[in-house]
């Protein structure tokens, strides 16, 4: 009888011992469930003020009366379009009223890529003057829409140097070393934690691809890569190299347009050490096209020069073969292929029409700075 006894205290006690382990086990998952809890909260927390905090400069940008345009360079290619679309949306989600708008009609690759979104033109700003201005994609006067300088500017998105552009407000301005001033748009959504529909996604996407030339240019970073990579699922492409290919063939096909418009579609002007000089940018699918560009940029650009109030003018052709990049220059005068000898004098070969450089001379990365350096050092009289 004891020992059936002592047997059900044996078995009661180790019940009562399990339900206690049990029971602070329990006790010790829901504490830890509710410190993971906490701490999420607070990483929520933490992560919805630094929306607030980076969202601040833009929610307190100062204006003048009116809406506020939002505008990329002469010449509008997809990054400069797309990039002033996709701010003005922004700009709209944080209670500012802002318009996209453009200094001309877009080029065919831009002009297929809003068809494609399902986007509409934006209107054409002829002038300034007045008017709360917001640039995108580029800082200098020679680039900029009529009237800049009688426009009170309210920011500045670039992701070249700095360039002519001044003011004496207050501006929000973020300049970044990267290959597409849309990938910039795309950081400040995450960065003040604004969601980015399809159309907007598919928008951005468009121009770092067009920028970077499929991620392949030299100011790509991991930053536009990883652009690419969510805004592509965003937009609904599954096959980027595709959807570029389809781009490119929009860019290199030059259909009804002249060779004035063929030298002045991608074209900026810039000034340095009081010189005023211009580059046009020209894409070819091989070396044979390329060299026909060239020769045919040889005969428009003198007129085209004449159009224009710079001091020196190029035409830059450029092809990509196994992965590297070879430029055709083309000068417009005795004195824009003197100085551009003395500034380059590393050229591979020179063809009786165009200096070649068979590692490229990027008009953002070497031909500009390059300039900019030998003006500097040797003024022109």
């Amino acid at each position: 009888m004891k020992k059936n006894i002592y047997r059900i205290l044996t078995v009661l006690i180790a019940a009562c011992l399990v339900f206690v382990s049990y029971s602070a086990g329990r006790a010790r998952g829901n504490n830890e469930l509710l410190q993971k809890q906490e701490e999420l909260q607070i990483l929520m927390n933490e992560k919805e003020q630094l929306h607030l905090l980076n969202r601040s400069s833009v929610e307190n940008m100062v204006t003048q009366d009116g809406i506020i345009y939002v505008i990329g360079h002469k010449s509008p290619d997809s990054d400069t379009v797309c990039s002033a679309i996709a701010y003005a949306r922004l700009l709209n989600l944080l209670g500012h009223e802002a318009k996209p708008v453009i200094t001309a009609q877009p080029n065919n690759e831009t002009a297929f890529v809003l068809k494609e979104a399902g986007v509409d033109i934006p209107e054409i700003l002829y002038d300034a003057s007045g008017e709360n201005i917001f640039l995108v994609d580029h800082s200098e006067y020679a680039q900029a829409v009529e009237g800049l300088t009688d426009a009170h500017i309210v920011g500045i998105l670039d992701h070249h140097g700095i360039g002519t552009v001044n003011t004496g407000n207050q501006v929000v301005y973020e300049g970044r070393p990267i290959g597409s001033t849309a990938t910039i748009v795309w950081l400040d959504y995450l960065n003040y934690g604004l969601e980015i529909d399809e159309k907007t996604a598919f928008l951005i996407f468009s121009a770092v691809l067009s920028d970077t030339d499929n991620l392949t240019g030299s100011t790509t970073t991991e930053a536009d890569r990883e652009a690419v990579r969510m805004l592509s699922e965003a937009a609904g492409i599954e096959d980027v190299d595709a959807f570029y290919a389809k781009m490119h063939s929009e860019k290199l096909s030059y259909k009804g347009m002249s060779d004035e418009e063929i030298l002045f579609h991608d074209y900026k002007e810039y000034e340095a050490s009081g010189v005023k000089f211009g580059i046009g940018l020209l894409d070819a699918i091989d070396e044979e096209t390329a060299s026909g560009l060239a020769k045919r940029m040889k005969e428009t650009l003198p007129e085209g020069f004449r159009t224009r109030d710079v001091d020196l003018m190029y035409a830059s052709v450029g092809i990509r073969e196994n992965g590297e990049k070879i430029d055709y220059i083309v000068p417009a005068n005795e004195l824009s292929e003197t100085i551009f000898r003395n500034a380059f004098p590393n050229y591979d070969e020179y063809d009786g029409t165009a200096y070649i450089f068979r590692k490229g001379l990027g008009r953002k990365t070497l031909f500009v700075p390059g300039l900019t350096d030998y003006l500097a050092a040797h003024p022109h009289e």
